[in-house]
């Protein structure tokens, strides 16, 4: 598990540098939305302080792969979590973002938890879930989306004015593509890191990693270019790692920790990381001069908007906001 652990370190730091790397570069660009994806692509591509934090990213994802072929998903994602404090400090080191007493705060509870955490790794037998299908994360996909479409609509609707909702979004996408990720690793861990290459490109794996990543990429780079990266950046953290963990464990089959005060101090752990991030993520409010959503911006689900407005029969932002009531499940 020692191994794992570092590799987990080793995503955490390169995964986030990155992001502040891309913060950088695309806070001068023009205007970004999902709406015109030709545009958003071909604006992102042409920066090459962009293209510099996308490799770093894809040098994360890549360390990622090993943690979770190393170690339990709940220990990954909150070693993979201790990432938001380098994030946090750079923010405001790089990109010259105020810190807030809230923040400080949630900074402080991500170290106690940490601490939990680590005590909670000697004598561990929790195993590492080897037993995903394709079947199931497929399975998986459909109430992300879903989920993805019920926050469009906040957005839509003019709630996501403080970033949070945009990196929520993006969570919930980089959620789903990390199933992914712990789906290439199993391959990895059955045929060996080489060999196992042509397994992982002749799976489902790979592809529902690039798909969701693009999405979450979309929802993430339009989070961050208008409101500060310690907000859509941790809350992105906070609903990624959240999901990864829960329905993770589900569709691979780990489970946690016997002995009850090694499942305790797990648990103190990986909850004290999420309450510390959500105080990060929420304890600045927005940025002085945020760029508000604009219609552009619903472009992010924008087939999807439109299958499930015809669903429902009213536009969705509308019944996210209970001016009109759900469909009824019952088709009798």
């Amino acid at each position: 598990m020692a191994a794992g652990i570092v590799f987990s370190l080793l995503s955490a730091i390169v995964l986030n540098t990155g992001n502040i790397v891309q913060k950088h570069a695309v806070s001068p660009l023009p205007e970004i939305s999902a709406h015109r994806s030709a545009h958003l692509f071909g604006t992102l591509v042409s920066s090459r302080i962009w293209l510099i934090g996308l490799a770093l990213c894809v040098l994360g994802v890549a360390f990622q792969v090993m943690a979770f072929a190393l170690a339990p998903i709940p220990v990954v994602q909150s070693i993979f979590n201790a990432g938001l404090v380098l994030l946090i400090v750079l923010s405001r080191v790089r990109l010259g973002e105020r810190f807030h007493r809230n923040e400080w705060f949630g900074l402080a509870i991500v170290v106690i938890a940490l601490i939990s955490l680590g005590a909670s790794l000697t004598g561990s037998t929790s195993t590492i879930g080897l037993g995903g299908s394709a079947w199931r994360i497929l399975i998986a996909a459909v109430p992300t989306l879903l989920a993805v479409l019920l926050v469009v609509a906040g957005i839509r609707s003019g709630w996501g004015r403080s970033g949070f909702l945009y990196g929520i979004a993006a969570g919930v996408l980089y959620g789903m593509a990390a199933l992914g990720t712990k789906g290439a690793s199993t391959l990895v861990v059955g045929h060996g890191l080489i060999s196992s290459i042509p397994s992982i490109l002749t799976s489902v794996y790979p592809y529902v990693f690039l798909v969701f990543s693009a999405l979450g990429m979309i929802a993430y780079q339009i989070g961050i270019q208008r409101f500060r990266i310690a907000i859509v950046g941790s809350m992105s953290d906070v609903v990624a790692s959240t999901y990864i963990v829960v329905v993770g464990m589900v569709v691979f089959g780990e489970s946690l920790p016997k002995d009850p005060v090694t499942l305790t101090l797990r648990l103190v752990g990986f909850t004290g990381v999420l309450i510390g991030a959500v105080l990060v993520a929420l304890g600045g409010g927005q940025s002085a001069a945020p760029m508000p959503p604009i219609d552009s911006d619903l472009g992010l689900g924008s087939v999807l908007i439109a299958e499930a407005d015809l669903l429902v029969g009213h536009p969705i932002e509308e019944v996210v906001a209970g001016n009109h009531p759900a469909p009824s499940s019952d088709n009798g």
